[in-house]
């Protein structure tokens, strides 16, 4: 096993990429909102790494855009809540490569707290 998430997890996402859910609509656009910022949110990842993470939140911006079109004000932002909210609350933030991007075209980091 290679891959962050457990056998069972993988195989959970798999079907649901391939019965279309990354293509009805941005999910990070319609999850629920566990904390929000005025252009960042943090919500639950629907399929996290379970396999190392204990806790597998996401930051996301507010705009459904790219990391290139992304403002000067929303990375500001950013660095200000990685450094007064997320440092304080998460052990890791992970960005995958884009090849391994699921939804490219909206920007993210994962948030994760580790399994003892």
């Amino acid at each position: 096993m290679t891959g962050l998430r457990s056998k069972e997890a993988e195989e959970e996402y798999r079907e649901h990429k391939e019965n279309g859910g990354l293509s009805k609509g941005c999910p990070l656009c319609s999850e629920k909102i566990l904390k929000e910022f005025k252009h960042w949110k943090i919500l639950k990842n629907r399929f996290p790494y379970d396999r190392i993470a204990q806790d597998h939140d996401m930051i996301v911006s507010m705009r459904h855009v790219k990391e290139g079109e992304l403002t000067d004000e929303e990375f500001i932002e950013l660095r200000e809540i990685k450094n007064n909210f997320v440092f304080d609350s998460y052990q890791y933030v992970i960005e995958s490569s884009m090849k391994q991007k699921s939804i490219p075209e909206h920007f993210h980091l994962h948030l994760v707290n580790t399994k003892d």
